[in-house]
């Protein structure tokens, strides 16, 4: 992970937020493409339960695919279309990481989870489905849950909302702490080299 690069900018948060009407607003954000690994669907449901209790939520979805017109109906088909935006593919997912509060990774099935760390790196709380290497990126630094379980999924981003602003703050700093120890660019390359030395 290029930590430079995938860092938190409040700059570009206030720009974004305001942009995209979101200033007073729970952000929860997913990125990814549209197929069915990434299981778009159990993130609706859980974001619909919650948006149910909350009325101040919004969810950003960054990504496209083969799946991007059943997502759009099923949006519909909730309710929720107020309070969802799909993103499209965008080349400054870590703008979009800082405009936002709680990642989601909802997906069925993973390799390593890129995403993952990445918004660990730019200091969000994350929420995570427990498949491929995603705990082992996550660590204790967020949320693990069961792959397809809509309801446990919701629990956590339910969990998610009312944590305070502080005890965001400080997920965030842990989060980006690990990733810069494990998975920064610098980390790997002085692994690398030790191996060889």
């Amino acid at each position: 992970i290029d930590t430079n690069k995938f860092i938190f900018n409040h700059e570009s948060r206030n720009i974004l937020r305001k942009e995209l009407k979101i200033e007073n607003k729970r952000v929860f954000i997913s990125i990814g493409r549209f197929d069915e690994a990434k299981d778009y669907p159990n993130l609706l449901n859980a974001f619909s339960i919650l948006y149910k209790k909350y009325k101040d939520i919004h969810l950003l979805i960054v990504g496209d695919g083969s799946l991007r017109v059943t997502i759009e109906s099923m949006i519909i088909n909730l309710n929720i279309e107020e309070s969802v935006t799909l993103l499209g593919i965008r080349k400054d997912v870590e703008k979009f990481l800082s405009a936002s509060d709680i990642f989601v990774l909802s997906s069925a099935w993973e390799g390593f989870g890129l995403v993952v760390a990445e918004a660990m790196a730019c200091e969000r709380i994350v929420i995570a489905t427990n498949c491929g290497g995603v705990s082992e990126v996550l660590g204790d630094c967020g949320f693990l849950v069961k792959p397809k379980n809509s309801n446990e999924l919701y629990k956590a981003m339910n969990k998610a909302y009312l944590i305070d602003r502080k005890e965001s703050e400080i997920i965030g700093i842990l989060g980006r702490r690990r990733i810069i120890e494990k998975y920064s660019l610098k980390s790997v390359i002085d692994k690398w080299e030790d191996i060889y030395k």
